[in-house]
């Protein structure tokens, strides 16, 4: 169902930016040189559905960093959760490794049961 539904959005806008790149195939001068607009020092020719392509693809990668550093508390909050789980898995295993090790054993005797319950008295 998400991927329909992703693909009901991602697909029009895909087509609509398409429209947009084949409409803009004209060449345009950019001038890096702020001072002088009639003979720029530095300018570069480019098709403008170059430029367009190059401006999405800067603000997607960015919008990515942005977000990646935005969620750092979440992910360290995780990775200590994880940590934590895996300590208390770790304990529990060896908890119940000792149970089994301590039923397995044969029951006390009842001599030893009454010399047992003396020594926790004590």
């Amino acid at each position: 169902m998400k991927r329909l539904f992703r693909w009901a959005i991602v697909f029009p806008i895909l087509l609509v930016a398409s429209f947009l790149l084949i409409a803009n195939r004209h060449n345009i001068f950019i001038s890096l040189d702020p001072f002088n607009a009639e003979q720029p020092a530095l300018s570069f020719e480019f098709p403008l559905y170059l430029i367009l392509l190059l401006m999405l693809f800067i603000g997607i990668i960015t919008g990515g960093i942005l977000t990646w550093l935005g969620q750092h508390k979440y992910r360290k909050a995780s990775r200590i959760e994880r940590n934590n789980a895996d300590k208390w898995h770790h304990e529990a295993d060896s908890l119940r490794k000792r149970a089994e090790k301590s039923a397995h054993q044969a029951p006390p005797t009842e001599g030893q049961a009454s010399t047992n319950i003396a020594q926790i008295d004590h």
